[in-house]
């Protein structure tokens, strides 16, 4: 069994449940904040409940991901009350975040 699939349990939701997807794999870090921001501002305008954000995985020698920066700004949307929870789904294949926004 791998490091992912010990980690997948019961609890994590799946990303098929998102109501709104946005990839932001082999993106530069300010376009990727960019779109994302763009992406939030349609989720709160729309009422969107949830939101998955994938991004490139972690590689040596690959220096930073998305993570960080991505992990910031849901930081700063849950201070601000629109954000729920931020649970993060890493695979080997894919990076990524599901967002549960205030309804």
């Amino acid at each position: 069994m791998s490091f992912f699939e010990h980690m997948a349990g019961k609890d994590i939701p799946k990303v098929e449940e998102a109501e709104v997807k946005l990839d932001l794999s082999g993106m530069e870090k300010a376009k990727a904040l960019e779109k994302l921001d763009v992406i939030v501002k349609y989720c709160k305008k729309t009422a969107a409940g949830s939101l998955y954000v994938s991004f490139d995985p972690a590689r040596a020698g690959g220096g930073e991901t998305l993570f960080q920066p991505v992990a910031r700004y849901f930081k700063f949307e849950k201070f601000n009350g629109y954000i729920s929870h931020v649970v993060p789904l890493m695979t080997a294949d894919k990076g990524g975040v599901f967002v549960v926004f205030k309804v």
